[in-house]
């Protein structure tokens, strides 16, 4: 008896010891999926009704399989046998629940500026500029070292290799004049000036979840000040059935086009060097392998100064067309005016990539 309880003693052991038996972690906060993966009722196995995940959906968070783990469970709503589903863990990023903080109000003591004369939009004459920050850069910066989104940044975090979203900017590409903008107040006008910036946005939970993600500056009203000044103008030049959007759909097709350059060999290079230095050759040639030939004559490189090192802060990437919900944004960069006709500013030769510590 003693060598049975002594063998039945030793096979647990191995069990619990053994991957498949790790641990499973519960988690609290939102899935936020980057692709359409499959969401299987075990891991990797099993998928009752074909389930996949809808890209920049959140979803509940429920566990991750084991430490550091290979997958998450989330639920998907309607899902057939059991709504708690598998999913490996580069399929989208997790936002923890303390993570998801209320916006700031707005603060009362920024000073308010009269807006410049008003002006009308051409019809279909306004393209765009994709501005991408590298958040731990602009996080090493003096404005950036006190932001919430800071003070919290990890090295696990998404933004820690991935682009983040600082705005898409509405802008009339054929001169160098930036325009327009606060098109709700009045109409638009030059982009020169400041105004205060909206004290809430109402947008849908599970947009503003993946927002938060791709989208840090939202935990200090980033996104309160880029839907007044920039959003409101978006598709108001149109002519067609689309002219004119709302929050939603402008943060749902920021993050569609950030969703497919955080998908292509231009992150790969930046999460490639973390620390080192990219010359903008580098970044030109990965560009234009990303999205066509020519395309990174629509790049503009803009580095900050850290420490008397230059760092690369941001991508601002020149657009044109239809953006919609399934852009192609290799298409759209090459349709777009070359920077050096749109902007007085000239990409930096070099730059580091910071790296989170």
């Amino acid at each position: 008896m003693r060598k049975l309880r002594l063998c039945l003693a030793v096979m647990l052991a191995g069990i619990l010891s053994s991957p498949s038996f790790a641990q499973q972690v519960e988690l609290d906060g939102y899935f936020i999926a980057l692709s359409a993966c499959e969401a299987t009722k075990k891991k990797d196995t099993e998928n009752p009704g074909n389930v996949r995940l809808e890209v920049m959906r959140a979803y509940e968070m429920v566990a991750r399989n084991s430490t550091p783990g290979t997958h998450y469970q989330v639920k998907v709503p309607g899902a057939p046998q059991t709504e708690a589903r598998w999913v490996p863990m580069n399929c989208g990023a997790y936002a923890p629940a303390e993570a998801l903080v209320r916006p700031a109000p707005s603060n009362p003591t920024e000073p308010t500026r009269e807006p410049p004369s008003v002006a009308t939009l051409a019809p279909d004459s306004i393209e765009y500029v994709l501005a991408a920050s590298w958040e731990p850069a602009f996080c090493a910066t003096a404005a950036g070292t006190n932001k919430p989104e800071c003070t919290t940044l990890r090295p696990g975090r998404f933004d820690a290799t991935h682009f983040a979203l600082h705005g898409l900017w509405p802008d009339d590409l054929d001169d160098r004049n930036i325009f327009p903008c606060y098109c709700d107040r009045g109409g638009p006008v030059s982009c020169a000036g400041s105004q205060p910036r909206d004290e809430e946005i109402a947008l849908d939970a599970n947009l503003l979840a993946a927002l938060k993600v791709v989208m840090p500056g939202v935990q200090s009203g980033l996104h309160l000040h880029e839907w007044p000044k920039h959003g409101a103008c978006y598709e108001d030049d149109r002519t067609d059935a689309d002219k004119g959007a709302d929050p939603d759909e402008y943060f749902r097709e920021s993050l569609l086009l950030m969703n497919l350059l955080n998908a292509s060999p231009v992150r790969m290079l930046f999460a490639q060097n973390l620390g080192k230095v990219l010359q903008r050759s580098e970044i030109e040639d990965t560009f234009d392998t990303a999205f066509g030939a020519g395309a990174s004559d629509r790049l503009l490189i803009r580095c900050a100064k850290v420490g008397g090192e230059n760092v690369i802060s941001e991508l601002w990437i020149g657009l044109k067309g239809n953006i919609g919900e399934a852009p192609d944004l290799g298409a759209l960069i090459r349709a777009a005016p070359p920077s050096e006709a749109s902007s007085n500013q000239t990409s930096c030769n070099s730059g580091r990539v910071v790296k989170v510590e």
